[in-house]
């Protein structure tokens, strides 16, 4: 019994020895996060260092001024470095558009060359048919926004095809003019939250922008998009010189353009001295009356118009100022487009063409948006039943208004993993631009 006793007393001294000296030799490890530490704070140093030298609104739209800045910091030279922004529109929009492919090329000629607070916006506009939504462009980009020109029998397909897309972030915008039946289908009541209203005749009115009171309509952004964009002109006629309205001829040496809007148009020559001179007298008498520089307000008819940029003497760019008035492009006949909100929130109007009721308390609406799933919805009606040949600059610098307040601003998701340096940035050159940038570090292996 005794030897069992020293036996047991051995063992158990020996396992106490071997966790002792376990204890003892042990290495322990320990996880700085030293490593990523140092990643957030190289990141926090670039955003900083970009937006004390005045360039951060060129950092994250700029390939080359990426390229350029990031060359010059030599702590993160041999990491793997990539920027997203969020909250504003990308330098590439890619859109689908199930429609002719005049119509195709129509929406490509407005979202082309697109430039505001200075920094510049490509458009890529591919053919879709539903429910099919196509990629975009030749890296199969998957479309910011989706056009349907004409009204189209959604069927439970395309239907579960647009809420997808919805949820994802994507815009829809319809150009449509529609009767009774085709506005009562429950997939254009869920999608574009419309409906048919009931009402008596259309009144004469032209068609305004119902004024959002502050920034939470689904209208504010496309109100603001409309009377900040600035409109492009790229011009290819010659204008060796002209004259003036006090008969003194100007030598130009420059390129002559038309602004159209109202079914009316207004000429105007873009010069060598960096000058645009406009003839803003109907019927056109092809004299200039106004001489403007860049930054200039243009009043022409009885609005205003801004010039926002000079680029050289073949392109310039402008602004539609507020209280701009279109033409009736509303009424057909009785029987079409008399729509309202499904809820009936007036506030999802964007243009109303005067009001139903003596009271001004509905307005009839002449666009309206409409939040679904993720995305935003916009049903319009078919403003170029006349042709594409009869629409005008106002026209066409609404649908870029609306396509730009819809596209999708989330940002592309990454798989990439490191470290993530958030930074929020303002620009408010043409309009006021608040969005997120995140510089994402990580390393090669």
């Amino acid at each position: 019994m005794k030897g069992q006793i020293a036996i047991i007393e051995a063992v158990i001294s020996a396992i106490a020895l071997f966790i002792a000296f376990n204890m003892i030799i042990t290495v322990q490890e320990y996880q700085t996060k030293w490593e990523d530490s140092l990643s957030l704070m190289q990141g926090r140093d670039a955003l900083v260092t970009a937006d004390r030298l005045g360039t951060l609104h060129d950092y994250p739209f700029s390939p080359a001024f990426e390229t350029q800045l990031l060359s010059k910091l030599d702590a993160i030279k041999d990491d793997i470095v990539k920027n997203e922004t969020r909250g504003t529109v990308r330098s590439a929009i890619y859109v689908a558009c199930d429609c002719t492919s005049e119509q195709q090329s129509y929406v490509q000629n407005i979202l082309k060359d697109v430039k505001f607070n200075t920094r510049e916006i490509t458009g890529i506009v591919c053919p879709t048919t539903l429910p099919a939504i196509n990629s975009c462009g030749s890296g199969g980009q998957y479309p910011d926004g989706l056009i349907i020109w004409g009204y189209r029998l959604l069927d439970s397909d395309s239907v579960a095809a647009l809420t997808n897309y919805a949820k994802e972030g994507g815009g829809i915008i319809e150009i449509a003019d529609l009767d009774e039946n085709q506005a009562s289908n429950p997939a254009q009541q869920t999608i574009f939250g419309i409906k048919w209203t009931a009402q008596g005749n259309f009144p004469p009115d032209q068609i305004q922008f119902l004024t959002p009171r502050n920034a939470s309509p689904v209208t504010y952004q496309s109100y603001k998009w409309f009377h900040h964009l600035p409109y492009n002109f790229t011009l290819t006629q010659d204008a060796p010189s002209f004259q003036m309205e006090s008969g003194a001829t100007v030598a130009c040496d420059g390129k002559t353009g038309s602004l159209k809007f109202q079914d009316d148009s207004y000429q105007f020559w873009v010069c060598t001295n960096n000058r645009v001179y406009f003839d803003t007298d109907q019927p056109q008498n092809v004299r200039a009356n106004t001489d403007n520089s860049t930054g200039e307000v243009i009043p022409i008819s009885v609005y205003k118009f801004k010039l926002n940029y000079i680029d050289g003497t073949s392109k310039i760019r402008i602004s539609f100022k507020p209280s701009y008035l279109f033409n009736d492009f509303l009424f057909i006949d009785e029987t079409h487009n008399k729509i309202y909100p499904l809820d009936n929130d007036a506030s999802k109007i964007l243009l109303n063409k005067g009001y139903w009721d003596v009271s001004k308390n509905t307005p009839v609406a002449s666009a309206i948006l409409n939040r679904f799933e993720g995305g935003v919805t916009a049903w319009m009606p078919d403003f170029s039943r006349g042709g594409l040949a009869s629409t005008g600059d106002d026209h066409k610098q609404l649908l870029a208004s609306l396509m730009f307040s819809v596209v999708n601003k989330l940002g592309e998701e990454t798989s990439q993993t490191g470290q993530v340096t958030s930074y929020i940035n303002v620009n408010s050159t043409d309009m006021l631009e608040i969005y997120r940038i995140d510089l994402i570090i990580g390393k090669p292996f």
